[in-house]
């Protein structure tokens, strides 16, 4: 993978904390994991591509439905994780590779399925990355992706990605599902198939996975607690112990390149 300095920082911070997404129970299991898998089976696949892999686990789902699928990510850190994992499950159709969406080493029209989970809010030039997954699919081939959904209203969006970008640096934008809609579909992608989800998240987990720094953690630990009450519903942000639990909205959906 060709130096990129907008990339780097996502690629130290993954690195660094792989083996705390390994053992995620938010990134192992969830309902977009569940949705991933019920879209997945709705075809079988020669050669597929998962975007920003991290430990693997979207890349495991794909599996089953595939002659063959390369789990690449930015950071090496994450693909040494995805690597245990593969083995410790015994799959002989997985491989790995370094790379970063917006930059595919792929043929045009040569992959028959794409998927992503939890990543293209890191992605740093996310419009980018869609064309590159035009380019790379095949015509009437699918798109899989989740990501967190920003809710419609401005106020409530602005929060999430507020605390989201101070919790880590390398988020980019959780965007809406309206503006997700109109980038797919500006794209030539068609939307077949999509759904909501949540991931239910505990906010000491939360900020020691990002490794954020402790005076960081306590000032927005505080945000949470004080957050206004559109926030706290939008979120089910309620305190428990010395935790905090709440949710983000997952956007899951299947789209195709047009033939």
């Amino acid at each position: 993978m060709a130096e990129n300095r907008s990339a780097r920082p996502a690629q130290d911070q993954f690195g660094r904390q792989a083996a705390f997404y390994a053992e995620s129970v938010a990134f192992k299991h969830g309902e977009s994991l569940d949705a991933v898998t019920e879209f997945a089976a709705l075809g079988r696949y020669g050669r597929v591509v998962d975007l920003g892999t991290g430990p693997g686990f979207t890349a495991f789902i794909m599996s089953p439905y595939s002659q063959q699928v390369l789990a690449t990510d930015i950071a090496p850190g994450m693909l040494a994780q995805a690597r245990r994992l593969t083995a410790e499950r015994r799959l002989d159709n997985v491989g790995l590779m370094l790379a970063e969406a917006e930059s595919l080493p792929f043929a045009p029209d040569s992959l028959d399925a794409v998927t992503s989970r939890q990543a293209a809010h890191h992605f740093h030039a996310l419009p980018r990355a869609v064309a590159e997954v035009w380019r790379v699919l095949k015509p009437g081939a699918p798109l899989i992706l989740t990501d967190p959904a920003a809710p419609e209203g401005d106020f409530e969006a602005a929060w999430m990605n507020g605390v989201e970008v101070r919790r880590d640096s390398t988020h980019q934008r959780d965007r809406k599902v309206s503006e997700w809609r109109q980038l797919l579909e500006g794209a030539g992608l068609q939307v077949t198939h999509w759904s909501m989800a949540k991931v239910y998240l505990e906010f000491n987990d939360w900020v020691q996975r990002s490794a954020t720094p402790m005076s960081e953690v306590e000032s927005l630990r505080r945000d949470f607690l004080s957050a206004p009450d559109s926030v706290k519903t939008a979120f089910g942000i309620r305190p428990e112990g010395d935790d905090i639990k709440f949710h983000w909205d997952v956007l899951v959906f299947r789209a195709v390149k047009g033939t």
